[in-house]
């Protein structure tokens, strides 16, 4: 037990080989439809990615900003250099993942190209419809957002030889910015694609 505890990964492995077990005795006491359960891992590892995503726009807003913000300039290198780069890696390839997943599920779940993986029209409530396809917007402005505002911003801040000090307080207050605007949208998002599943 120790030896999994001992790094993320092994750590990681551990719960994904738990998850794998748990897959295996519900198919083997269910069975199995293979579309079904496409779309069921497809939107297990959205929500799964989703929530990297989210927990690290939570985590830039309320720790990171406020970290750098308060750091000496000493401070500010060592987080720059250990930190940022880190999180910066971990919020795109979860955005990207997020929206991969995204729209592989909305083919599996009938919401897109829905007669690419059934015989027939998928009925789809229109108020479900329009709560999922808004925040597939949304999700999608986020994305653009991470990609577009934030990623360009952060490698200006992180460039060496560093850039002119106006430059990169410039790029600063627009990773603080977008990084607020991921936040204001993170929660109405994550709302209305329960919701669009799950709300009575």
């Amino acid at each position: 037990m120790q030896s999994i505890l001992a790094s993320p990964v092994k750590s990681l492995l551990a719960g994904l080989a738990i998850a794998a077990v748990i897959l295996l005795l519900w198919l083997g006491i269910a069975g199995a439809d293979r579309v079904g359960l496409a779309s069921f891992l497809l939107r297990w590892l959205h929500v799964l990615t989703a929530m990297v995503w989210v927990g690290v726009i939570w985590f830039v807003n309320f720790i990171q900003l406020s970290a750098v913000r308060e750091a000496n300039d000493a401070e500010r290198a060592a987080l720059h250099k250990l930190i940022v780069p880190r999180v910066v890696v971990t919020l795109r390839h979860a955005a990207h993942a997020v929206m991969l997943s995204g729209v592989l599920l909305l083919i599996t779940s009938g919401y897109l190209l829905d007669r690419l993986m059934f015989t027939s029209a998928v009925y789809i409530p229109p108020l479900r419809n329009w709560l999922l396809w808004g925040g597939t917007i949304a999700g999608t402005v986020m994305w653009a957002v991470v990609q577009f505002k934030i990623w360009p911003a952060i490698r200006t801040v992180l460039a060496v030889p560093p850039a002119d000090a106006a430059v990169i307080a410039m790029s600063r207050e627009t990773v603080r910015m977008y990084a607020r605007i991921n936040l204001v949208l993170a929660i109405p998002v994550t709302f209305v694609m329960v919701a669009a599943a799950h709300l009575y």
